[in-house]
């Protein structure tokens, strides 16, 4: 197992992703998560014949990380605090590939996609305010920087789901029997990582694209503020999301759960963005939707290797492994989506107009408006 595979396995024993390297409520990233960046942009520097000391003075100083931080403030306009979550976001990107090297691009592109995510979210959250035709334009460019970094990501996914359930199926599992497997997804993420690297200076692109990105930012114009702003993108994210669970308890296929993780994922950024609403309930909220992302997330990735081993079915010892393994994946899944849909009924127990509502009492009672709407 790698050392990050393993990393992970300690943080959540079994699971498949590194989610709680972030806050679930704060979207903040854990002091884990954020020891590899300065070392990478110690490394870069150094290249480049930058002193250790120009290094350290140019790292996020406290106030920084407070404008960077994902949350509206209830002391700022909400079309002020979206323009500051999405800038900050964008930035921590461009942080995270400055100086990157080919060793420690893999983790880089982990990060910053996240980062997209999050901002694509709150776009989704203030899309009536911002207007289409700018939606529409940032939510496309953001989608086509993230989609450049995914083959490799998408590689490493694939490593860090078998390590977990060589792990927690090892009793069950021959010994050696997916060492042939194990071998070839590594092969596969050396070679995704090494066209990534050699596709242009991607590194370079990407800073670029996130740099214009965050330069946009500038010219979002907002025709509402206040709750206003945010009511019609929070009641459409609720019920999507409730749509895409009964689609999923319906017919519990990959493309009803994938469809149901990504709206769940909304609402989860969603949740991190109001959490002066409502300090504890948003706070509740973003955990358990977090949770259901994650349990929905492991079964996607496990549903990717189930058609990887059998796409190549040479690479397990025998058939009598490679049905042991396709046997462990299918009741792995089943149990992850029976608490992922379960939980899921929790989340999106009322009503999207009773929970629009809730919401909306607790921002107007506690978020100290501005006077007068910022178009601005």
């Amino acid at each position: 197992m790698s050392s990050w595979a393993a990393r992970r396995a300690v943080e959540r024993p079994g699971a498949t992703r590194g989610a709680r390297l972030d806050d679930p409520n704060t979207g903040e990233t854990s002091v884990m998560a954020r020891d590899p960046q300065p070392a990478r942009t110690l490394i870069g520097a150094v290249a480049a014949g930058t002193t250790a000391e120009d290094v350290a003075s140019s790292a996020p100083k406290p106030a920084d990380r407070r404008q960077r931080r994902f949350r509206l403030r209830a002391d700022e306009a909400v079309p002020d605090g979206i323009r500051r979550v999405a800038r900050g976001q964008l930035a921590r990107g461009v942080d995270e590939f400055a100086g990157v090297t080919p060793a420690d691009l893999g983790e880089a592109v982990h990060s910053t996609r996240k980062r997209l995510k999050r901002v694509r979210a709150a776009l989704r959250l203030s899309r009536d305010a911002l207007g289409d035709d700018a939606y529409q334009r940032e939510n496309t460019h953001l989608r086509m920087v993230a989609g450049r970094l995914s083959s490799a990501r998408d590689a490493r996914v694939l490593l860090d789901t078998l390590a977990a359930l060589e792990e927690r199926f090892e009793d069950e599992l021959p010994p050696g029997a997916t060492a042939a497997l194990r071998s070839h997804l590594e092969d596969d993420h050396a070679r995704a990582e090494a066209a990534l690297a050699e596709e242009g200076d991607v590194a370079a692109m990407t800073l670029e694209a996130l740099e214009e990105a965050r330069a946009r930012t500038a010219q979002w114009t907002f025709e509402r503020d206040g709750f206003d702003a945010l009511r019609p993108g929070l009641r459409r994210i609720y019920r999507r999301g409730r749509r895409r669970l009964r689609a999923a308890c319906a017919d519990p296929s990959v493309e009803n759960l994938h469809d149901y993780r990504k709206r769940v994922k909304d609402l989860w950024h969603a949740a991190q963005l109001l959490r002066p609403a409502h300090p504890k309930r948003m706070k509740r909220l973003a955990r358990r939707a977090h949770e259901v992302a994650d349990l929905l997330g492991d079964d996607h990735d496990l549903s990717v290797l189930r058609d990887y081993v059998e796409v190549h079915p040479q690479l397990v010892e025998d058939a009598a492994a490679r049905d042991a393994l396709l046997a462990v994946i299918g009741r792995r899944r089943d149990v992850l989506r029976r608490r992922a849909l379960k939980r899921g009924r929790r989340v999106y127990k009322r009503s999207p107009k009773r929970f629009v509502r809730a919401i909306e009492r607790g921002w107007r009672k506690r978020a100290q408006r501005r006077p007068g709407t910022v178009a601005g």
